[in-house]
């Protein structure tokens, strides 16, 4: 273990033997706080953690709720001014899920647009 000692005195920057042994102790004290700090935060941390999806959770269910009133709305006025088929509705849906499935919910006016119109 000597050797071993001497053969790291340079890395772990000990200018004797006494000093690579306190600051292997050093290191040690501080490991063993470490995990003693481990174990303290991470309790504090899940909760933490936890406490934030959560509120990340409410705070997407208000968005959603928001956008579905806006989408009804939407579809009401749509609805009022247009005669449109059933059939061409379901068309109409499942083209739309399809290319909402395709560009993974990355749908612009424009892709819109051009699919309405053929593609000009």
């Amino acid at each position: 273990m000597v050797a071993e000692i001497e053969e790291m005195l340079a890395a772990a920057n000990a200018t004797s033997k006494g000093d690579f042994v306190c600051k292997a102790i050093e290191f040690y004290i501080g490991y063993l706080r470490q995990q003693k700090n481990i174990n303290y935060l991470a309790p504090m941390l899940a909760g933490a953690i936890k406490s934030e999806v959560r509120s990340l959770g409410r705070d997407v269910c208000e968005i959603l709720f928001k956008l579905a009133v806006e989408i009804g709305i939407n579809s009401n006025i749509t609805a009022a001014v247009n005669d449109i088929s059933d059939e061409s509705l379901d068309t109409v849906r499942l083209n739309v899920a399809q290319e909402v499935a395709r560009t993974n919910g990355i749908l612009t006016f424009e892709d819109a647009d051009e699919w309405q119109n053929g593609g000009d």
